[in-house]
């Protein structure tokens, strides 16, 4: 019999919430007929000779089918299941005859229906280090693995998990994507009401005249130009003044809009040397007096430089995205192409074939799974962005 140190690590990594959660994460994902993770279960089922392959999930009490080769059960029971102890391996776990095992001897699925005899596993370990499932094979007959053997076994299971990884980062991409549509659609049609100039705001507030003059602003606009232009607004002075020479067309051209009567908003972002790069939003209102007669525009601007970041965060993703996807279908295929070719060989030579077959194969292997972390490794990448542009609201 086990340890009772050996029982105790078991239930502590079977129950630990923080697994159990990476295990529901990879329950959304769509594997059970995808064609790539079946190829896995295939591969695996031809290089050890046996008429059952699985990728599975393991939650608390329930073992998940997710990928089948040879059986329709859909799930099992934790406590009848080999893989829970495959979970506490870091190589292959083999079992030549559960029969003959303590550990297995007494199982329902051993003793009864479907009389399991020979079973390997290794387990998927995701990306944050949380086991997952396992990728394994079955037989009704006992038998033996190889060192070649578990070491092809192993080799599929670090595949597929980082495929899993892979799909679980696309999905994260792609929602960050439509929460960052959302979000700008939620600005743009966003109404800025000015409802009194001199109400407590963080924001830089400035009146302006019908002909661009200075007629009043507030605390915040006066030590902003004083800190970063070296400059003290007054009123009566043209705005233009405090402004950079390349955004003057465009606040011209916002300004013009609101004396009209229609909304306008720019954004943008500015260099202030060491006091570093500002991302802000600048809004136009027309302002009028009690006869609704136009006398002037305010001009209120905010600086949103943490929330700019945070967005040009989730876009760049998107770029590693799009990076990802080009490896994937210019790339991924071709090492799976050779190790689908090398196993029709060697089962063209009723596995007997010589061991440069297995090297290549073991070299295609390899090279799936440097393109596999490549992959991975494309998401955590940043870009910075630049422009100013001008909107009718």
């Amino acid at each position: 019999m086990a340890p009772a140190s050996t029982h105790a690590t078991a239930l502590i990594m079977i129950y630990d919430d923080i697994r159990l959660l990476a295990v529901e994460r990879f329950k959304t994902l769509n594997i059970d007929t995808d064609k790539e993770f079946r190829e896995f279960v295939d591969m695996a089922s031809d290089v050890c000779s046996t008429p059952i392959a699985l990728i599975t999930l393991i939650e608390e009490d329930i073992q998940w089918l997710k990928v089948k080769k040879g059986t329709d059960v859909e799930q099992m029971p934790v406590k009848t299941s080999f893989c829970t102890h495959t979970l506490l391996q870091d190589d292959v776990m083999v079992v030549p005859d559960a029969q003959k095992d303590p550990r297995f001897a007494d199982s329902p699925i051993v003793a009864g229906q479907p009389h399991v005899r020979f079973y390997a596993g290794t387990p998927l370990i995701a990306n944050d280090g949380q086991r997952v499932g396992t990728l394994c094979v079955i037989d009704t007959e006992p038998h033996e693995l190889d060192e070649k053997q578990q070491q092809m076994l192993k080799m599929l299971g670090r595949q597929a998990i980082g495929l899993m990884d892979f799909r679980i980062s696309v999905e994260m991409l792609e929602k960050n994507r439509i929460e960052v549509e959302q979000q700008k659609h939620i600005i743009k049609k966003a109404e800025i009401r000015l409802r009194s100039f001199f109400e407590s705001s963080p924001n830089f507030h400035v009146l302006l005249g019908k002909n661009g003059e200075v007629i009043d602003y507030n605390k915040v606009a006066y030590i902003f130009l004083k800190k970063l232009h070296q400059v003290k607004i007054t009123r009566g002075s043209k705005f233009t003044a405090f402004l950079a020479p390349d955004l003057t067309s465009k606040f011209n051209e916002g300004y013009q809009l609101a004396l009209k009567g229609e909304k306008a908003y720019m954004e943008g972002s500015t260099d202030y040397g060491s006091h570093g790069i500002i991302y802000w939003e600048a809004s136009f209102e027309t302002a009028r007096d009690a006869n609704s007669k136009i006398v002037g525009i305010s001009y209120i601007i905010r600086d949103v430089t943490d929330r700019k970041i945070k967005e040009l965060r989730i876009i760049d993703q998107n770029k590693s995205l799009l990076k990802i996807a080009h490896v994937q279908a210019h790339d991924f295929r071709a090492p799976l192409t050779s190790i689908l070719g090398m196993m029709a060989l060697i089962k063209a030579e009723d596995y007997r074939a010589p061991k440069e077959y297995f090297e290549m194969l073991v070299d295609a292997v390899h090279t799936l799974d440097q393109k596999i972390c490549e992959i991975v490794g494309n998401v955590d990448s940043m870009a910075h962005l630049n422009g100013t542009e001008v909107h009718m609201a």
